[in-house]
């Protein structure tokens, strides 16, 4: 130990006694200014250590937590000794609660060198709505369910016919919509349409042989959501309570698609949201698509995107509901949205539904179809504006994989 470290130690021991510069220069054997420079050194030192705490106390510390229940937006600040690389690492650090708060965004800030580096991180949290905490809760317990179905047989027909997909769009089926007039049995109404999209897959089998079958399904068949209004918020009126109506559907469905998988060899089921029930609508396909996880030949699209595009052989289809944007300017998005592979396409076709009766134009080579809703049951608001005149009707679409669309199939209901 130098003889300056030797006279540091003794000078701190000797300061408990709170004496004069002159009283420690005679103790040590030193003048008073060798005093007053080793005094210097030892408030320098403590400086650092006090420092080096503060340092200590700032890493790895929420120093910041601000929560708004009543906007329902939070904040929270860290400090963290190692940079924050994801999201998950985020909400690890920061101990966020994600049963409570979603994080919008978060910023770091970095301060210090190689040997002590330090970094502080902010981020904007907002609370989760009842719907994503319902959507969460649905995911997890659909990661532990245990389907029950027993895949069905696949009738082969004659080899010798060209290769072609029927296209089954329910649009605006409203199954559990109450009509004024009492014809309420929702257990018909879904036994009907089963019966009846099966008589057109019956049809399209004489003629191609069916690779494929897309199945689109959402689009108002719920009439609302679990808050008997549609999405945005306008009261409806319903057959039964959204629980009852979500079990019918849902074993309707699982009927319907058990149905079409004995007519082609793949089956292409397509959520496609409507106004009434967006979110009624893609708990039921997240639901099949549960229950038919060990079917190889039965595929979801279960994306909660507006516009969906499906390519077959040499044409390309565009799903839409058609509740928020006209059929031109539809048109006009299609050859942008699908700009990568539009060139290797002949036959380029738009479906939607919304309006409730049907309607075909012809966009210079696009051609746009709209089709007739799926429900029969008439609302005291439908009957007030007049709308009791259409007829419904489920349409099945054969497209062969060469020429397009070579046949339209009907069957009113």
């Amino acid at each position: 130990m130098s003889k300056n470290q030797q006279l540091l130690d003794r000078l701190e021991q000797l300061l408990s006694w709170k004496q004069s510069r002159k009283f420690y220069a005679n103790k040590l054997g030193i003048t008073e200014d060798e005093v007053g420079k080793l005094l210097i050194e030892l408030r320098k030192k403590d400086s650092e250590d006090t420092s080096d705490k503060e340092t200590d106390q700032l890493e790895n510390s929420i120093v910041k937590f601000f929560e708004d229940l009543e906007k329902g937006t939070g904040e929270v600040v860290a400090n963290v000794d190692e940079e924050i690389h994801s999201l998950e690492e985020l909400i690890t650090k920061c101990n966020i609660d994600t049963s409570k708060w979603q994080v919008l965004r978060y910023v770091q800030n970095y301060w210090g060198n190689k040997k002590n580096p330090h970094w502080q991180v902010k981020a904007w949290l907002s609370l989760k709505s009842e719907q994503q905490l319902f959507q969460d809760s649905f995911t997890t317990f659909l990661s532990g369910y245990t389907p029950s179905y027993n895949e069905c047989e696949y009738f082969l027909f004659d080899v010798d016919k060209t290769n072609g997909c029927l296209v089954i769009n329910k649009q605006d089926s409203h199954l559990n919509k109450f009509d004024i007039d009492g014809r309420n049995n929702i257990e018909y109404r879904l036994a009907n349409i089963l019966s009846k999209v099966e008589l057109i897959a019956k049809q399209a089998v004489l003629s191609n042989e069916l690779t494929n079958i897309t199945y689109i399904i959402g689009s108002d068949e719920f009439n609302s959501e679990f808050t008997n209004a549609t999405t945005k918020g306008t009261p409806q009126q319903n057959t039964h309570t959204h629980h009852s109506s979500f079990e019918f559907i849902c074993e309707h469905e699982v009927a319907m698609i058990s149905m079409l998988s004995q007519y082609a060899q793949k089956i292409n089921v397509v959520y496609v949201s409507g106004n009434h029930d967006e979110f009624a609508g893609w708990y039921m396909i997240k639901w099949l698509e549960s229950y038919f996880r060990n079917a190889a030949r039965i595929s979801f699209d279960v994306s909660p995107k507006y516009r969906k595009y499906i390519s077959y052989g040499n044409s390309v289809m565009m799903f839409n509901h058609g509740d928020a944007i006209k059929p031109a300017k539809l048109a006009s998005m299609f050859p942008i949205e699908y700009r990568e592979a539009w060139s290797d396409h002949s036959n380029f076709y738009i479906f939607t539904g919304d309006k409730h009766h049907e309607l075909s134009i012809d966009f210079n080579g696009i051609k746009f179809y709209q089709l007739p809703a799926l429900s029969n049951a008439k609302s005291s608001w439908d009957d007030k504006h007049g709308y009791t005149c259409s007829k419904a009707e489920v349409t099945g679409f054969l497209i062969d994989e060469l020429d397009g669309m070579t046949n339209i199939f009907k069957q009113y209901l």
